[in-house]
């Protein structure tokens, strides 16, 4: 299996068993995995987005690392702070989709901005991988941040949302 690493993160792709754990029984993927979620709880917005996710993952299971939900655990607390997820193989450009989050009480430490370089690079180096794409919400001024320091350049916004790509 597929993982990734920095000094403080482990980012391991979720099989279509996993995610259904994590999605409906989050005490058992914490002892499938040997980690913690130290009570984090999925919102409904979420639960939502992790579903369709597996949704693909079920049509793509050769290709899941492609579709998944990836967890970031923090090595020190070894609990799950996060996750980013993948929206699909590369299209005809070349682009990956990301989308992430990180839980309240780990907000603020570096962790997605971490997150992302790491996942950023290790996309590029994916042959059929030209560019790494996000969007974020107008408002979500935490997402735009993470997305300069880690090195996106905006390149295009609608009336919600801004684009922004790792090249």
């Amino acid at each position: 299996m597929i993982e990734l690493s920095t000094k403080r993160l482990r980012l391991i792709p979720l099989n279509a068993k996993n995610l259904d754990l994590l999605i409906n029984e989050e005490k058992t993927l914490e002892i499938e995995l040997s980690v913690s979620s130290k009570a984090v709880f999925l919102d409904e917005e979420l639960r939502q987005a992790l579903k369709f996710r597996l949704s693909k993952v079920l049509e793509e299971e050769e290709n899941y690392i492609w579709y998944t939900n990836w967890l970031i655990v923090s090595i020190e607390k070894n609990c799950i702070v996060g996750g980013i997820m993948l929206k699909g193989l590369p299209n005809e450009q070349g682009e990956v989709v990301i989308g992430y989050y990180t839980f309240p009480q780990y907000q603020g430490k570096g962790y997605m901005t971490e997150t992302v370089r790491v996942m950023k690079d290790w996309l590029l180096r994916q042959s059929t991988v030209n560019y790494v794409v996000a969007d974020t919400d107008k408002n979500n001024i935490a997402s735009h941040k993470v997305l300069q320091k880690a090195g996106a350049t905006l390149y295009s916004e609608s009336e919600e949302l801004y684009f922004w790509r790792f090249v």
